[in-house]
């Protein structure tokens, strides 16, 4: 606030203050004005009572001025609900320039208090569907386990224990994925503080992947290839890990309809300032009207909805990641013959993300 709107809030008082003092002179000229050579004391006890007088006035006026603000800060005040978050709508009058910036800063703090609030509830309500959505998948491997243990000891051959292991093994293997996800789901509120920035082997940190999921690979017959020169990328192996085993799972869950063998490609390439790794699976495609909301949470789209174990939440904590890396991905699919993602490094994306 500049002196100018200061003074001019307080202009009543001011005007006050000027009319009394010059009542106040008036008297005085006024006595001095028969020839005395002092002001008697009655003429100036006549002066404060006069100066009182119009004191009274003007802060009365003020007062009735300012009265319907006074009224509502008493109103908010009284309020039964101390815990109130929406005290500042009680105050609807301000009067003067003062009140008119606490009432505009109330304002601004309560619709940035409201935002953050509905945001919370927002995410809340998503983990909440998450979690029940979680818990309904994590069902069926655990009946299937279930059921297993309690089938009949009876001998088995070779062949039979193979697949009763087999099954075994996709089924923890499916309890594993659905834990990682919830775990990585509940990181992501803590973000900054699980954050571990190196410079890494692009090439190294996809093998890595590559051999954690090498079995899966192998039963649905798809054989990964990684084309281009390796490159540095700044990035937290962690999080990158996670992104490349979500795209390698959904290239390993939409690629088991289709017959033969299929291979997985991942390309590196550096364009200017940027190194983009595109991976591109042989599956089933994605319909064309799901493309612009696979990365939205609990979109499930036709093949999430045919395969009957997506959370719809993979591919949107994917882009989460990425946007709070630095890190841009974007998708092109075409129905019945493959989807490709591609993901994009620049220089200081993270810095400006993350850092800043």
């Amino acid at each position: 606030m500049s002196f100018h709107q200061y003074v001019k809030d307080r202009i009543i008082l001011i005007i006050t203050w000027l009319i009394s003092l010059s009542l106040s002179f008036l008297v005085i000229y006024l006595d001095l004005s028969t020839g005395r050579e002092f002001v008697r004391g009655a003429s100036i006890t006549y002066c404060f009572v006069l100066g009182a007088c119009v004191l009274t006035g003007g802060l009365l006026f003020d007062f009735l001025y300012q009265r319907a603000w006074f009224r509502e800060i008493k109103s908010a005040r009284q309020s039964e609900n101390r815990d109130e978050i929406e005290l500042n709508l009680y105050l609807q009058h301000p009067v003067t320039g003062e009140q008119k910036v606490i009432h505009e800063l109330l304002n601004r703090q309560y619709h940035a208090f409201m935002n953050e609030l509905l945001m919370m509830r927002k995410q809340r309500e998503q983990h909440v569907h998450f979690t029940n959505q979680w818990v309904h998948h994590m069902k069926t491997p655990v009946s299937v386990l279930h059921l297993i243990t309690q089938q009949p000891p009876t001998p088995m051959s070779k062949t039979e224990t193979e697949e009763l292991l087999q099954s075994v093994q996709e089924e923890t293997e499916r309890l594993t994925r659905g834990l990682e996800l919830m775990l990585s789901t509940a990181r992501l509120d803590k973000f900054e503080m699980d954050l571990n920035v190196s410079q890494l082997s692009l090439s190294h940190v996809v093998r890595q992947v590559l051999n954690q999921h090498k079995k899966l690979l192998i039963r649905q017959h798809i054989f990964p290839k990684i084309v281009g020169d390796d490159v540095m990328v700044e990035s937290d192996s962690k999080w990158l890990a996670f992104i490349l085993t979500q795209l390698v799972t959904n290239a390993i869950k939409y690629s088991r309809e289709k017959e033969g063998s299929k291979t997985l490609l991942f390309t590196i390439e550096n364009k200017g300032n940027s190194v983009l790794l595109h991976v591109k699976d042989e599956g089933i495609g994605i319909a064309e009207q799901d493309i612009p909301r696979i990365f939205d949470p609990f979109f499930t789209g036709e093949n999430g909805r045919r395969e009957g174990d997506a959370t719809g939440m993979g591919l949107y904590l994917v882009r989460q990641v990425c946007g709070r890396l630095g890190h841009a991905i974007q998708v092109s699919s075409v129905l019945h013959e493959g989807t490709e993602f591609t993901l994009t490094f620049t220089g200081d994306s993270l810095h400006k993300h993350v850092m800043g």
